[in-house]
C-alpha cells in the first residue's frame, strides 16, 4: 500500500531542490547576512515539502487536509544551516486509518528520496503532551514549531493544549535547561577557548543563544532574545553583543558546512586557514588572517558567557519574585555605586574580588555586579595599580589566597579588569597556537594552571603525592600565582617566550614593589618553566651528571618545590589527553634525585666507581648465594656506563632473567612497569639492525615506546631495554600479551618473521594530515652529555618513525644507545644518545652526514 501511495506524488525533480541549494551556496560571501541564507534555504525547504504534501493524486489530497506538517526544533525557528537536518512532527489525529498511514509512508518515502536529511516524528496531541511531559528534548523543539502544511485547527489544538497544560513549569525548565547546560559544557572542558571550537555546541555557542531563547520562550511566552531585552533581562547593549555574535558564528557555521559538505560544527585546525580567507580575513603586519578570524570568534564566545550568565540570573531572581522557585541562598558580593572618574575605583573594584577570593565557595558576583563591572573596565588604567598602596596591597592579597586566587582572576578576565591592570594578559586574549599539543588558547591555559594551582592546596592530589610535599615548602603562593600568570605572556612577540615573559614579570614586581628576593623568583620561574618538563622526558635520569646539572640549574630547594608545582600545573593545563601518570613518575623522580643532590653536603659528581660499587652490592643481596658467582662473571662483561643507567631494582630484573634462561636463543623478557607501561629486556648476540628489527616489531603492534637503553657487553652480546606504553593501558596488564609479546620478538631476532613496521601517519585524523608536511628538524648536539652525542629529532607523528632514525644510523655506522620519546599532539620530539663505531662522540663530519641523511629519509627526498 505504501509503496502505491508513494507512487501518488508528482515527482519534485531532485534537481530542483539541489539547484537551489547550489544558487544559495554560490551567492555565500563575507558580505552576505547570514540571517538571509538561513531564511532563504529554510524557504526553499519549506516549498520543497509543501509541494510533497499537497501534490498526490485522487483522494490523498482530502487525507493531506487531515494531517498537519509542522517545522520543529532549529527548523521550527525559521532559520536552516546546509548541512543541518529538517525536524519535522507529524501531527495526526487520535486514530490512524490506514490510508493516512499510507499517505505519511508515502510522503517519508519522497523525502529519502530527495536525499532530504529528515528527523521525523509522527505524534497525536494527547502523545505529543505525554512524550513532552517525560522529555525535555522533545518539550523543547515543541517551544520551535511551526506550521509549514495540512490542517490548521488540528496544530491550534496542540497549542491550546500545551498553554493549558504545560508539561513542565517554568522553574521546573529553567531548573532542567541550566543542568543541561553544564553537562554540555563540561563535554567540552567547560571552555570556549579551545583550539577547535565548536561553533553550535560548545559554551558561548550558537546554542548558548537558543538556550536563552528557550527559556524566554518559557517564562515569558515568546522564545527571541528582542523579548529578553524588553523583559529588562538584558540591556539594549548586551542585546546588540548577541545578535553581533550569533552573526559571526552563523556565517563561520555556514561556511563550515559548505567547505566539509556535511553537519560540521567543529572548526578543524586544517579548515581555519581557508576559512579565514574565505570569509574575508587578510594578513596584516604581526596578525595573520586565522589570527583575527579567532581572536574575534573567542569574542563573541565570551560576550555570550557573559550576557548569558547575566540573563539566567536576572530570570531566576524573576522567578523567585513570582515565589516560582526558591530565591538563590549564595551570598552575592555587590559594588557600591561607582562613577568612572572615582580616583579610588580600582581599589574598590580590587577589594571586591579580594572578597571573592576569600570565600570563593559561598560568594558570588550578581549580575548586576557583573555588568557594571564590565562597563567600568575602560575607566581602569595600568597606572592606577602604581599610584594607590592600597589597590596594590589588594591585588597581593587576592594572589595570596591559594584556593580563591583562580576563581577571581578568571571572574575579572571575564568582565575585562584582568587586562586593564595587565595589559600584557590583553595580548595573549583569544591568541592560538597552531598545533595539537596546546589545545586552548594562551589565555584559557595560563586560566587552568591557575586552577590547577589551586586544586593543589584544595586536595591532596592524589595522583601525583609528591605535590604535595613540594607545597608545603611554598611559603609565599602569591609568588606562584604570580609566575602562573606570566609564564606564557611572551607567546606571539617572536623570540624566547619564556624570557620576554621573565621581563614582563620583573616589570610587573616592580610595580608592586615586591623584594628583590620575591621578584627574582618569580623573573627565575617564567624563565626557566620548561626546564623541568624538558629533562624529565628527554635525558636520563639515572646519569648523575643529568642530575647534578639540574640540582646547580635550581640551586636549593625551594626554587625546586616551586618550579616542580609550576610545571605539573602548567602541563596538566596543556592537553589533558597527553597528560598521564608516566609523565608524572618522571617528574617525581627528578624531583626525589635532585633534592637528594641538593641535600648533600659535597655537591660535587659523586665517586662513580662508588656507585656502581653500592648498585652491585644491592643487587647480589637479592640474588642467591649460589648465582652470586655467575652474576659477577657476568658484569665483568658490563661496562659502568651500563651500571649508572639503571636503578638497583632494573639491575636486579635483569640479573635474574639473564641468570635462570637456559636457551640458547635470544633471552626476551617482560614485565609491568609502573605506572602504566610494560619494560622489555634483550639479551643476545648483538648484530647491526637489531635497534630497527625491535622497534619495527613494536611498531606492528601499535606499541609506544617512550624509552630506550642500548648496552653492548664487551663479548658482543646486546643488553637492551625498552619501555613501551598502548593507547588502552591493558597490555601492561596482561600476562598473557606480554607472553605473545615474547614470543614475536624472539622470531623477529632470530630472523624468522619479518620484522619491517608500517609506515604513514600515526593518526587518520585529518589535523594530523595537516602538519604531515611540515619538514623535520634535525640536530645533533656534542655539547650536552658527557659521554654521548645528543641527537634530536622533531617531525610529525607517523609509524615507523625509530625505524627510520636505526636505518639512518646504520647506514652511517653509528651506534644508539639511548632513546627518550615524547609525543605532543601531531609532533613527536625524540632525543638519542649515540657514538660513532669507535665508541667516540661523532665528529663534525659524520654529524653534518648524519644531518642530511636522517633528514632526507623523514622529509621523504632522495639521498
Amino acid at each position: 500500500m505504501a509503496k502505491r501511495v508513494a507512487q501518488a506524488w508528482t515527482p519534485v525533480p531532485h534537481a530542483a531542490l539541489r539547484e537551489g541549494q547550489g544558487l544559495l551556496q554560490a551567492a555565500f560571501s563575507p558580505q552576505q547576512s547570514s540571517s538571509t541564507l538561513l531564511r532563504q534555504h529554510c524557504r526553499l525547504v519549506d516549498n520543497t515539502l509543501c509541494t510533497l504534501w499537497q501534490t498526490p493524486s485522487g483522494t490523498d489530497i482530502s487525507t493531506a487536509a487531515q494531517l498537519t506538517l509542522v517545522a520543529v526544533g532549529g527548523y521550527g525557528r525559521g532559520t536552516l544551516f546546509p548541512g543541518s537536518d529538517i525536524d519535522l512532527l507529524i501531527l495526526t489525529p487520535s486514530v490512524l486509518t490506514r490510508i493516512q498511514k499510507g499517505f505519511i509512508e508515502g510522503f517519508l518515502t519522497s523525502l529519502w528520496d530527495l536525499q532530504m536529511q529528515v528527523g521525523h516524528s509522527v505524534r497525536s496531541v494527547d502523545e505529543c503532551l505525554q512524550e513532552a511531559r517525560q522529555d525535555l528534548g522533545i518539550a523543547t523543539t515543541l517551544l520551535e514549531s511551526r506550521y509549514l502544511a495540512g490542517s490548521h485547527p488540528l496544530l491550534q489544538d496542540l497549542y491550546r493544549a500545551l498553554q493549558d497544560n504545560p508539561p513542565w513549569s517554568p522553574p521546573l525548565f529553567f531548573a532542567a535547561k541550566l543542568a543541561e547546560q553544564e553537562n554540555r559544557h563540561a563535554r567540552c572542558s567547560d571552555t570556549a577557548f579551545h583550539l577547535e571550537p565548536n561553533v553550535k555546541e560548545g559554551p558561548g555557542a550558537l546554542r548558548d543563544i537558543h538556550h536563552l531563547q528557550w527559556l524566554a520562550a518559557s517564562v515569558f511566552g515568546e522564545g527571541s532574545l528582542r523579548r529578553l531585552r524588553d523583559e529588562d533581562i538584558i540591556t539594549g547593549e548586551e542585546y546588540r553583543q548577541l545578535l553581533r555574535a550569533q552573526a559571526l558564528l552563523s556565517r563561520l557555521r555556514i561556511a563550515l558546512h559548505y567547505a566539509t559538505g556535511r553537519h560540521e560544527d567543529r572548526l578543524r585546525l586544517d579548515l581555519q586557514v581557508p576559512l579565514a580567507r574565505q570569509l574575508g580575513y587578510t594578513d596584516r603586519p604581526g596578525r595573520s588572517a586565522v589570527e583575527q578570524l579567532m581572536q574575534k570568534l573567542y569574542r563573541a564566545f565570551a560576550d555570550i558567557l557573559r550576557v548569558s550568565a547575566i540573563a539566567q540570573e536576572n530570570i531566576a531572581q524573576q522567578l523567585a519574585t513570582r515565589k516560582a522557585m526558591p530565591a538563590d541562598t549564595d551570598q552575592h558580593v555587590a559594588l557600591p555605586t561607582l562613577h568612572r572618574d572615582d580616583p579610588q575605583l580600582l581599589q574598590h573594584v580590587l577589594s571586591l574580588f579580594r572578597s571573592l577570593a576569600e570565600d570563593f565557595r559561598r560568594r558570588t558576583l550578581d549580575a548586576q555586579t557583573q555588568r557594571q563591572l564590565y562597563g567600568l573596565r575602560s575607566a581602569i588604567h595600568p597606572r592606577d595599580l602604581d599610584r594607590d598602596p592600597i589597590a596594590r596591597s589588594e591585588f597581593l592579597a587576592i594572589l595570596a589566597q591559594p584556593e580563591g586566587a583562580y576563581r577571581s582572576l578568571n571572574m575579572m578576565q571575564q568582565c575585562g579588569i584582568l587586562a586593564r591592570i595587565l595589559p600584557a594578559f590583553g595580548h595573549i586574549t583569544g591568541r592560538i597556537q597552531h598545533d595539537l599539543f596546546h589545545v586552548y588558547t594562551v589565555d584559557q591555559h595560563t586560566l587552568f594552571l591557575l586552577r590547577n594551582l589551586s586544586q593543589m592546596w584544595t586536595s591532596e592530589a592524589p595522583q601525583m603525592p609528591i605535590a604535595n610535599a613540594a607545597r608545603k615548602q611554598v611559603e609565599k603562593p602569591e609568588l606562584l600565582v604570580l609566575a602562573g600568570l606570566f609564564h606564557d605572556i611572551g607567546k606571539g612577540r617572536g623570540g624566547d617566550h619564556s624570557k620576554i615573559g621573565a621581563q614582563e614579570a620583573r616589570r610587573f614586581a616592580r610595580r608592586l614593589q615586591l623584594s628583590s628576593c620575591d621578584t627574582e623568583l618569580i623573573v627565575w620561574l617564567v624563565e626557566q618553566h620548561l626546564q623541568m618538563s624538558s629533562v624529565s622526558q628527554r635525558r636520563d635520569l639515572e646519569d648523575p651528571q643529568v642530575i647534578s646539572d639540574f640540582a646547580h640549574l635550581v640551586q636549593d630547594e625551594r626554587h625546586l618545590a616551586y618550579l616542580l608545582l609550576l610545571t605539573v600545573a602548567d602541563m596538566r593545563a596543556t592537553n589533558p589527553e597527553l597528560w598521564n601518570d608516566w609523565k608524572g613518575l618522571l617528574l617525581s623522580t627528578l624531583y626525589r634525585a635532585t633534592a637528594s643532590e641538593l641535600r648533600r653536603e659535597d655537591r660535587q659528581i659523586q665517586d662513580l666507581p662508588q656507585i656502581v660499587a653500592d648498585k652491585q652490592r644491592a643487587v647480589l643481596e637479592g640474588i642467591a648465594s649460589m648465582d652470586q658467582l655467575r652474576a659477577r662473571a657476568l658484569w665483568q662483561h658490563l661496562s659502568g656506563p651500563y651500571f649508572l643507567r639503571y636503578s638497583a631494582d632494573e639491575l636486579l630484573w635483569h640479573c635474574r632473567e639473564i641468570l635462570a634462561y637456559q636457551g640458547c636463543k635470544t633471552l626476551v623478557a617482560v614485565r609491568p612497569h609502573a605506572p602504566e607501561g610494560s619494560e622489555i629486556l634483550l639479551y643476545g648476540l648483538d648484530r647491526p639492525g637489531l635497534f630497527q628489527q625491535i622497534t619495527g616489531a613494536l611498531d606492528r603492534q601499535s606499541l609506544n615506546i617512550i624509552d630506550a637503553r642500548i648496552d653492548t657487553s664487551e663479548d658482543g652480546r646486546a643488553l637492551d631495554t625498552f619501555l613501551v606504553i598502548d593507547n588502552s593501558h591493558a597490555f601492561a596488564h596482561s600476562d598473557q600479551a606480554h607472553t605473545d609479546l615474547a614470543a614475536e620478538l624472539r622470531a623477529v631476532i632470530e630472523g624468522e618473521t619479518a620484522s619491517k613496521p608500517r609506515f604513514g601517519l600515526r593518526h587518520r585524523d585529518p589535523r594530523h594530515r595537516f602538519f604531515a608536511h611540515v619538514p623535520a628538524e634535525i640536530r645533533v648536539d656534542n655539547r650536552a652529555l658527557p659521554r654521548y652525542t645528543l641527537l634530536e629529532v622533531r617531525a610529525a607523528d607517523h609509524l615507523g618513525l625509530l625505524y627510520q632514525v636505526g636505518e639512518a644510523l646504520r647506514a652511517l655506522q653509528l651506534n644508539i644507545h639511548g632513546a627518550k620519546v615524547s609525543t605532543f599532539g601531531e609532533r613527536v620530539e625524540d632525543t638519542f644518545f649515540i657514538l660513532n663505531e669507535c665508541g667516540h662522540k661523532l665528529t663534525d663530519a659524520q654529524a653534518k652526514a648524519l644531518t642530511q641523511t636522517l633528514g632526507n629519509i623523514l622529509n621523504g627526498k632522495a639521498a
